[in-house]
């Protein structure tokens, strides 16, 4: 459960180390920005997604949007509760998203 933007850098860190060590053959970046956001990079199709730990009114949720390419424009803004960001969630995306499209 991401609690803090801290939590938030550990674990999406830690999935695309975990993904790489599988898949040695990907490059994946990891940043992470002055307002605390971070994102990784498919440096190999450029598709990048970016996250964001915010809170909205009682509820704390994780904020995130697609990019692919070089588009400023994000093909996909979602936000999914706390409780949902984790390693599973962060392998779908990194599988299914970052990768494979």
């Amino acid at each position: 459960m991401i609690k803090t933007h801290e939590d938030l850098h550990q674990l999406v860190s830690t999935e695309i180390e975990r993904y790489l060590a599988e898949h040695p053959e990907a490059s994946i970046t990891f940043e992470v920005a002055e307002n605390n956001s971070c994102s990784m990079k498919n440096t190999q199709n450029d598709h990048k997604f970016v996250f964001l730990f915010a809170r909205f009114g009682d509820e704390y949720k994780v904020g995130f949007a697609l990019y692919k390419g070089y588009d400023p424009n994000p093909c996909w803004i979602d936000d999914i509760e706390h409780e949902g960001f984790d390693q599973n969630f962060m392998q779908i995306l990194i599988k299914e998203h970052l990768i494979g499209e």
